[in-house]
């Protein structure tokens, strides 16, 4: 079998936590290596990001990303532009495929014009959908919302990571619940799972003496890092021993950019922490390669994800595998990975005082930590990217054979 991948947005191999590279490219890179292992070749479309000509590269030995230069932002008239650079490709290498799987809206409406040219089923997998970010961070953009509508009615099947998803599709999209099939993404259990604390910290040269709390994402207002930005600094200023005590560490955003002077959110970002008199205890540590993130993660005391809006929360995932305590908004996909109480913790969408409240809590009882932390590893256990790429690679079949 072999499938197309379509990833016009972004790029797998780019560093995560830079602009728009964050846990799509995590699971386009580890969906497609797990089926690698299940004899499924996988080619994956998508733009150059360095590279300024057409290049492929070997992934390893069924995977190929096939990195197709494209120029100019209208990203609309783009994804045609590129759909037919995709067309061409694969006619002069005379490839065939089962299927295409496209990623994200923008891929979706390449995969449109690729699926009638070459008569093969599409699969969608959105990833976010705008109608959620208009519910959750009011940012409003009509045109996506008409392109996902377009998408969820002229898709053969549409993947959803959570039956929350689903329900936002029939609700929202009015889409057939028939062709939705949800299938929750994984973690790469091989490199995510518990290490040594303070050996943790002491290879990533972190104070053993304080309590670490970790952000992990894209500098992106939906991802929320102004909450807890604001949470942190009210308990500072309530708690007098705040500062001294505790460190603030940001993994996300690029470091290679002085004050992030070219990432408008970035910038605004950096100016918050200067105006709350918070650089001494707040690090920015830029992005961190992928394999790194579980020294992070074992490393703290507590991960926080404030988004406002997420569809499923893979840095969460990731967290629990490495039997950390976690902190997060109750919204969207976080609340069907974390159950409050049980193992996790779930503040209410948008609220500093809940944010600062339930953070303040677990930092100052390691009991309750260490409960969370145990109860996230078993949950963490259910979802490998083995056993999901066997359930994606039955609907490939299913879809093909239709």
């Amino acid at each position: 079998m072999r499938i197309a991948f379509i990833s016009y947005w972004t790029c797998p191999r780019t560093r995560l936590g830079v602009l728009k590279s964050g846990g799509m490219n995590v699971y386009l890179f580890n969906l497609a290596n797990a089926l690698n292992k299940l004899n499924v070749h996988v080619d994956i479309f998508t733009r150059c990001h360095r590279e300024k000509h057409e290049s492929v590269v070997y992934l390893n030995k069924r995977v190929c990303l096939i990195h197709l230069p494209i120029n100019g932002n209208n990203h609309y008239y783009q994804t045609q532009v590129f759909a037919q650079k995709v067309l061409r490709y694969i006619k002069g290498k005379n490839l065939k495929y089962n299927l295409l799987h496209a990623h994200y809206f923008y891929s979706g409406l390449s995969a449109l014009t690729l699926k009638d040219s070459l008569n093969i089923p599409l699969i969608q997998s959105f990833h976010t959908l705008a109608i959620m970010k208009q519910k959750y961070a009011g940012i409003l953009d009509p045109d996506r919302i008409k392109a996902e509508k377009e998408i969820v009615i002229k898709s053969d099947a549409l993947l959803a990571a959570t039956e929350f998803e689903k329900q936002d599709l029939v609700d929202y999209y009015r889409a057939d619940p028939r062709k939705i099939y949800v299938i929750n993404p994984g973690v790469n259990r091989h490199i995510f799972k518990p290490l040594d604390k303070n050996g943790s910290r002491q290879t990533l040269k972190l104070p053993l003496d304080k309590n670490l709390i970790l952000f992990v994402g894209r500098i992106d207002p939906i991802k929320g890092l102004n909450l807890l930005l604001e949470a942190v600094s009210r308990l500072s200023n309530k708690h007098p021993d705040f500062r001294r005590n505790n460190r603030l560490l940001i993994i996300g955003g690029d470091l290679n950019i002085r004050s992030h002077s070219s990432d408008r959110e970035g910038a605004k970002i950096l100016k918050v922490v200067r105006s709350k008199n918070m650089t001494g205890f707040t690090e920015f540590l830029g992005s961190r390669p992928h394999n790194r993130l579980p020294l992070y993660y074992s490393a703290a005391d507590v991960i926080v994800l404030p988004s406002v809006y997420e569809s499923f929360g893979l840095v969460i995932l990731e967290a629990f595998a490495c039997a950390s305590c976690v902190l997060a908004s109750a919204v969207g996909g976080l609340e069907y990975l974390v159950k409050d109480g049980r193992n996790g913790r779930l503040f209410k969408n948008g609220s500093i005082n809940d944010l600062s409240s339930k953070l303040n809590g677990l930092i100052t009882d390691g009991n309750v930590r260490k409960k969370l932390s145990t109860a996230a590893y078993k949950t963490s256990r259910k979802f490998n990217w083995e056993d999901q790429a066997v359930k994606i690679v039955s609907l490939y079949k299913k879809l093909s054979q239709a």
